[in-house]
């Protein structure tokens, strides 16, 4: 009875852990593994499976009282403990009553995994009981060598790892490490240094804890003579796991309120700056630079002019590469990835939010405007020659350009709306719209698949290399 206790309260504190995530069960722990996958199938497996092996009973028919009861319970507090993370995880707006159908419909199959996961255990504990009856045995010596070997390298190498990472964290708690927890804070200036260190030595000591088990059973089945660990012991590196994990409990949910706090104080703080880099002619504008906007200006003097929040401007970074301006922010911002359809990033545990600038860009000439992110807005540019690049299906160009020469366009997605003028007009577009209907230009030369709208305003000759799937319209031939 005592050990179901600590199993239930096991299964409570795990599901409760995962249900005060950032994102819920809808998150992934470590980037890797979904929340739900861990309290849905991995937690009542493993569950079913201690379920046996913490019985002792001589038939293995006599294991099965214990295993549905067991399995019940657990998986009761699990689905109490979903339902109400579902629930509160809403607004009022879209909160809905539990339905009895719905849980019954949850709970069941949380049950047949826990006895799916007991079978499994039964399956392990005559195999230990053979082993008890033949200790001399070949096979049984094979295999306490074998899975001693593997728990001790474990709990060594595992060891090793976590004094490292926590020697690293504990003199540096500006490590880059830490930037794959929290990107766009410092933890430790958000919870300050006492909190910092208390969720560090939580950490570490639950980790440690876990491991020293680890090594303990490798140990017993190398060296079964000798006991390493006595039960006084045990009840007391027990009694500390629970008790830093307590303390790790709460520091994380003090982390995360503070988060919210921190973050929403530096959005209501508006400013503008200006940024003191001069003398270029292209500007590349990185993916990670997704929700901002653009403003491109001509004038006589260099002038870049940032307006939004203190929080807006985490991660944004201007440099110069030869004649080149380029505008960036962390790799690790969150965005969507156009070539594979899916949201990068998301996964970190307080992911980058969503950031919007206004960007103000004043410079004599453009001779070339690469951009994969931002929405940009041109302003009455007039140049001999301009290229404009588009590699983003959800960005966007728009304004006015009088180019004297050429305007060469070369779209792989986005919305592109420009007026102004042209003597030569090239695109070369894929999975974009084109509205260049009030662009006039001279003679054009258009290479287009995908392209669901291209219309051009063209008074000479154009010719049209590919039009496949595109559906181009020259509005000067609609009018004659």
């Amino acid at each position: 009875m005592k050990k179901n206790s600590w199993l239930l309260i096991f299964n409570l504190i795990i599901s409760l852990v995962l249900a005060l995530l950032p994102r819920g069960f809808d998150s992934r722990i470590f980037g890797l593994v979904p929340a739900i996958l861990v309290v849905y199938i991995m937690l009542p497996f493993i569950s079913g499976v201690i379920l046996i092996l913490i019985q002792n009973r001589n038939k293995s028919y006599e294991y099965l009282p214990g295993l549905l009861i067991g399995a019940c319970l657990n998986n009761a507090v699990i689905l109490v403990v979903i339902s109400i993370s579902e629930y509160f995880g809403h607004t009022r707006l879209y909160r809905h009553f539990f339905d009895f159908y719905d849980l019954i419909g949850f709970y069941l199959p949380l049950v047949v995994i826990s006895i799916a996961g007991g079978l499994i255990g039964l399956v392990i504990r005559g195999t230990l009981e053979q082993f008890k009856r033949h200790p001399d045995s070949k096979i049984t010596l094979a295999f306490r060598k074998i899975f001693g070997s593997i728990f001790i390298s474990i709990g060594a190498l595992g060891g090793l790892v976590s004094v490292v990472v926590f020697l690293v964290l504990l003199f540096n708690p500006s490590s880059s490490w830490l930037k794959y927890i929290m990107v766009d804070f410092r933890i430790i200036d958000v919870i300050g240094f006492l909190n910092y260190y208390l969720l560090l030595i939580s950490i570490f000591s639950i980790i440690a804890t876990l491991l020293v088990f680890t090594t303990n059973l490798g140990l017993i089945l190398l060296f079964p003579q000798k006991k390493y660990l006595n039960k006084k012991l045990s009840s007391r590196l027990i009694i500390y796991f629970f008790i830093f994990l307590a303390i790790f409990l709460l520091s994380s949910s003090y982390l995360n309120s503070e988060f919210e706090v921190k973050k929403a104080e530096m959005k209501a703080d508006i400013q503008e700056s200006h940024i003191d880099i001069t003398d270029f002619k292209n500007i590349y504008i990185s993916r990670f630079v997704e929700f901002d906007d653009i403003i491109i200006k001509q004038g006589e003097n260099f002038d870049i002019a940032v307006k939004g929040s203190e929080y807006d401007r985490i991660g944004l970074d201007f440099e110069k590469t030869g004649d080149t301006l380029n505008i960036k922010r962390s790799e690790l911002e969150t965005y969507f990835n156009t070539d594979t359809w899916t949201v990068e990033n998301r996964d970190i545990l307080f992911r980058a939010g969503s950031k919007h600038l206004t960007i103000e860009i004043t410079m004599p000439d453009v001779e070339k405007i690469e951009n994969e992110g931002a929405n940009i807005e041109l302003e009455n540019l007039e140049v001999d020659n301009i290229e404009i690049k588009l590699n983003n299906r959800f960005n966007s160009i728009k304004g006015n350009i009088k180019a004297d020469s050429i305007l060469k366009l070369d779209a792989k997605g986005g919305i592109i709306n420009l007026s102004g003028s042209a003597k030569n007009l090239i695109i070369n577009s894929g999975d974009c719209w084109i509205e260049m209907d009030k662009f006039i230009a001279e003679k054009a030369t258009i290479d287009a698949i995908n392209t669901s709208r291209l219309n051009v305003y063209v008074t000479d000759n154009m010719e049209v290399l590919s039009g496949k799937n595109s559906g181009i319209v020259n509005h000067y031939d609609e009018l004659q």
